[in-house]
């Protein structure tokens, strides 16, 4: 019967998706619209203090990818756990996720001296590693936030209640830009902090964000009869905690690889000159706006997966699986085609007003570079779908073994090209590689089914 029903409304069809979707989208989206009005900003103060921003917090974000990313993980715990209709366990799995964040925040906050060298050993002249340090040191003071946020957004994503992540996250957002603007000029009684204000305005809306969680987990909890546990559950269960780090710190490594990569890729590029890096930082501001919508709908998938598995119904799961990759062919298709057709449209606001001469060499540039999106767009979407249905089923030592394998490949690739003198179109050539390589590797191992035996929740608790 279910293989009658219609693509939009069957079971995992085209509307579930959606209706899980869709808040992430907007959620991703705003984050992408942040970081875009964060870098315009700069951008009006210098093309190094936006070049800064990106690098430096590339640089934050490989720091804290592995603590991250196995604190987002449990949203597969908390998808497991509902499918099955053990609630009595997600709020104490919330709860190792954020002990994790705040164990790990001191150890983070020492590791400032030894991180910054990495800006020194790629070359980067002593005013751009200045800027890099100061954005670098402000945003470190939200580690703990960011991964405690994380951990308590899974409790809403497991049980497929994203719009509460929308609100959320739309609301820190524009406190974000609010306070940057504030912040960075010196408006409504506020410092001129430049650079430094864009990092504290993160800071300060990342631990919003996580406090805002917090109480709205209490609320859901009183509202359910208290059947999460949420007070219950605050205590450090160190064996649920081990199974959490097991299945979430491969896929950790997963992202700590690639951010890792991506975040040398960046640092390279850093080295060739100030319109190469300024065109590289705006066109993966701009790309933002088509990934991180796409990581929405990888969340979803992820939910998804783990809730129909939890329930034994794998079938479901493969289809919320390729619903989303219909989805995504529309989404990126569309992208592709602006980015080719309509490139102006998309960097106007970068240039209102920044210096005229300098920015003239950054825009034709950004256009090239532009292109090389366009070509990649769709398989950077499928590959973080078919990536997001493995890790709903707990397949995530594959992930950690393929991306560890790969990520480095196109990182000593740039710096053979750099070397020899090829410049940036080769290592953008190298990016569109590496991107077609993670697809092709995670649509194989989806192909092959071994993840839909999968389940990261005790086998006791299992429907």
């Amino acid at each position: 019967m279910l293989l009658n029903s219609h693509w939009w409304t069957r079971p995992c069809g085209g509307r579930d998706v959606l209706r899980q979707a869709v808040p992430l989208i907007i959620s991703s989206g705003s984050i992408s619209l942040m970081n875009f009005t964060d870098r315009m900003f700069l951008m009006w103060i210098s093309a190094d203090s936006m070049t800064a921003s990106m690098q430096a917090g590339m640089v934050f974000w490989s720091a804290v990818a592995i603590p991250l990313a196995t604190a987002a993980f449990i949203t597969t715990f908390v998808a497991q756990y509902h499918g099955s209709g053990h609630h009595h366990r997600i709020g104490r799995s919330v709860w190792q996720g954020i002990w994790f964040g705040l164990l790990l925040m001191p150890v983070f906050l020492l590791s400032f001296e030894p991180i910054c060298m990495l800006f020194v050993l790629f070359g980067h002249d002593a005013g751009l590693v200045a800027l890099e340090r100061t954005y670098f040191f402000y945003v470190l003071l939200g580690c703990g936030a960011v991964i405690c946020g994380e951990a308590a957004a899974a409790f809403f994503r497991g049980q497929g209640k994203m719009k509460i992540e929308m609100y959320n996250n739309l609301f820190c957002v524009a406190l974000n830009i609010v306070l940057d603007y504030c912040m960075i000029f010196g408006k409504y009684g506020f410092p001129e902090w430049g650079l430094a204000g864009a990092a504290i305005a993160t800071t300060l809306s990342q631990w919003i964000r996580f406090l805002i969680y917090l109480v709205l987990m209490l609320i859901e909890d009183r509202r359910h009869q208290f059947r999460f546990q949420i007070l219950y559950g605050m205590v450090l269960d160190l064996p649920l905690m081990g199974r959490i780090c097991y299945f979430g710190i491969p896929t950790g490594i997963f992202v700590f690889a690639d951010t890792l990569a991506f975040t040398a890729f960046m640092l390279l590029i850093g080295g060739l000159g100030s319109a190469e890096r300024s065109a590289t930082t705006i066109a993966f501001t701009l790309n933002s706006f088509t990934f991180m919508p796409m990581n929405g709908i990888g969340i979803a998938v992820t939910s998804m997966v783990g809730n129909q598995l939890g329930k034994n119904l794998p079938a479901l799961a493969r289809r919320a699986t390729m619903t989303a990759v219909i989805i995504a062919c529309g989404y990126t298709g569309f992208f592709g085609v602006a980015f080719i057709a309509v490139p102006d449209w998309f960097l106007l606001v970068f240039g209102v007003y920044a210096d005229k001469d300098e920015f003239a060499a950054v825009h034709q540039l950004t256009i090239i570079l532009m292109r090389f999106m366009a070509a990649y767009l769709f398989f950077d979407s499928c590959s973080v779908i078919f990536c997001s249905a493995l890790r709903g089923a707990g397949d995530t030592a594959f992930i950690a073994w393929a991306v560890g394998f790969l990520a480095p490949l196109y990182v000593i690739a740039c710096w053979i090209g750099i070397w020899c003198g090829l410049g940036i179109f080769w290592c953008w050539s190298m990016i569109t590689a590496i991107v077609l390589a993670y697809c092709f590797s995670f649509w194989l191992r989806y192909r092959s089914r071994i993840w839909e035996s999968m389940r990261v929740i005790e086998k006791e608790f299992l429907s």
